[in-house]
């Protein structure tokens, strides 16, 4: 129900009702007050026929003034006018020849001296009784005439109070509608246009009342919000491309090993990290996390991942040891109930080994120079759940031939639109084929795109293929690869 409904009729009811109970008590008014003057006539009537009594006694002039007293013979006049004289039981004299409905004056006059009402044959009529004794004059007169001038008085007065209802119920909601309902209406409508994320929208507000106040502040709220929107679509922009500036480039070969990952944040800025090294001793480092939440403080919780790894692979015996030092460190720097997945290893290409630590992530695929896909199981649990894990890692055979594919959940686990998850069947099969490590990530990423029916993917997604190439000469000690390394690495 709208507030005109609410307000406006409720208003117009009352005032209707005002109107009615007007009408009601100016026929009662009028009624009253024809009564009153009929009640008076009758008693100056019945004193005018006492006197005439007491003047003429009972005699043919008395009888005679009687009828021509009261218009007998005059139908037009009173043709319900009865008036009599009774003594004790008989009726010395009466005047009732044209009445309709003759009334009995002895039954009248013994209801006592007064004025009195009475219903005969269906019709009203009112009945003084004057005298001493048992000498009555009884007078009588249908009410029928009075209530005849009170309707026709009301029907008038109806159209004068009809009309001036009309003029004040259009005034009070003309009045109303633009004082009141219309101002509210150009508030509410920006708070539906503000609702549907139309941050700024403003309301005219050339009044001073207490609506034009509140429509000014509605304003300033507005516009607050809009500037709260537009510096943290800022924050957040600035964010997404420091994030992104980290992450190395799309395909690289570094220290005899070639690597295509791409990192795909669900929103602005996510909580999966991507990065590659070369490490001391001709090592390449490979660190793909997930850690939970995809907003701003998951993407400081994976520069401080990424700071953390590269920190400690520089002096760590394994990558079992970086895993056990960054799961320290996440549990004391995580919020409650914030966790994290990883996989991290490094690869050894002069004695053609992968050495790595798995903390909880999905199972990595690796295809060996003979063409066999196995599994790299996790080797520990979640990070930043408890701390003092041990440390493990597993080495395996990492030679020419070889290739490596590592992803977060967020590759597996995409969705239908049926509900169905995607899984990893489909990533064994592309492993197992000969395409370019980019060509190859890039055929995954599209395959997965038309599982989820065009729909945005609702997690962070990261997949990053290495294979094993000739070894290339170059530095011994690491430095990242950042993207303005991307052309000398992409020719070395």
């Amino acid at each position: 129900m709208t507030l005109r409904y609410k307000f406006a009729l409720p208003i117009n009811l009352m005032l209707l009702l005002v109107l009615g109970t007007s009408l009601v008590w100016e026929w009662r008014r009028q009624e009253a007050t024809g009564m009153t003057l009929l009640q008076a006539r009758l008693d100056e009537e019945a004193r005018f026929v006492r006197a005439a009594y007491h003047s003429f006694g009972m005699s043919p002039r008395f009888v005679a003034f009687l009828r021509a007293f009261c218009h007998a013979s005059d139908t037009s006049a009173s043709p319900e006018h009865q008036v009599a004289l009774v003594d004790g039981t008989r009726v010395v004299a009466s005047a009732a020849e044209h009445a309709r409905r003759p009334m009995e004056p002895v039954r009248l006059a013994a209801m006592g001296e007064g004025t009195w009402t009475r219903r005969e044959g269906g019709e009203s009529f009112l009945v003084g009784v004057l005298g001493k004794g048992t000498e009555r004059i009884v007078v009588a007169e249908s009410t029928r005439a009075v209530a005849d001038r009170v309707r026709a008085n009301l029907k008038s007065q109806a159209v004068w109070f009809l009309g001036a209802a009309v003029l004040l119920f259009g005034a009070i909601n003309f009045v109303m509608g633009r004082a009141v309902l219309r101002p509210i209406g150009r508030i509410a409508r920006a708070v539906c246009a503000l609702e549907g994320g139309r941050l700024g929208v403003e309301v005219a507000s050339p009044n001073n009342d207490e609506l034009g106040m509140l429509a000014r502040q509605f304003n300033a709220m507005s516009r607050s919000l809009a500037d709260q929107a537009d510096a943290a679509r800022w924050e957040m922009e600035t964010a997404r491309r420091v994030q992104s500036e980290l992450d190395p480039p799309e395909h690289v070969q570094i220290g005899g090993i070639e690597l295509a990952g791409r990192c795909l944040q669900a929103g602005p800025v996510g909580g999966d990290v991507y990065d590659v090294r070369l490490l001391p001793g001709g090592r390449v480092g490979l660190l793909i996390a997930d850690l939970s939440g995809h907003n701003v403080a998951a993407a400081l919780h994976t520069a401080m991942v990424r700071a953390i790894v590269w920190r400690e692979a520089e002096q760590a015996r394994s990558p079992g040891d970086v895993m056990s030092r960054l799961n320290d460190e996440l549990c004391r720097n995580l919020p409650e109930g914030h966790f994290a997945t990883a996989f991290f290893g490094w690869f050894d290409p002069e004695n053609e080994q992968l050495h790595y630590a798995n903390a909880g992530h999905p199972p990595a695929l690796l295809r060996d120079a003979v063409g066999v896909t196995s599994q790299l199981e996790p080797t520990m649990p979640l990070l930043g759940i408890i701390p003092d894990l041990p440390e493990s890692e597993v080495v395996v055979s990492f030679g020419p031939g070889s290739r490596l594919l590592v992803f977060s959940d967020g590759l597996t686990e995409a969705a239908n639109p049926q509900g169905d998850l995607w899984g990893d069947g489909e990533l064994s099969a592309s492993l197992e084929a000969d395409d370019e490590p980019e060509a190859l990530v890039s055929a995954v990423l599209k395959r997965a795109a038309e599982f989820r029916g065009g729909e945005a993917s609702q997690d962070d997604v990261t997949i990053v293929l290495a294979a094993c190439a000739p070894v290339l000469a170059g530095p011994t000690t690491g430095q990242p690869v950042s993207a303005t390394a991307r052309a000398p690495i992409a020719n070395s």
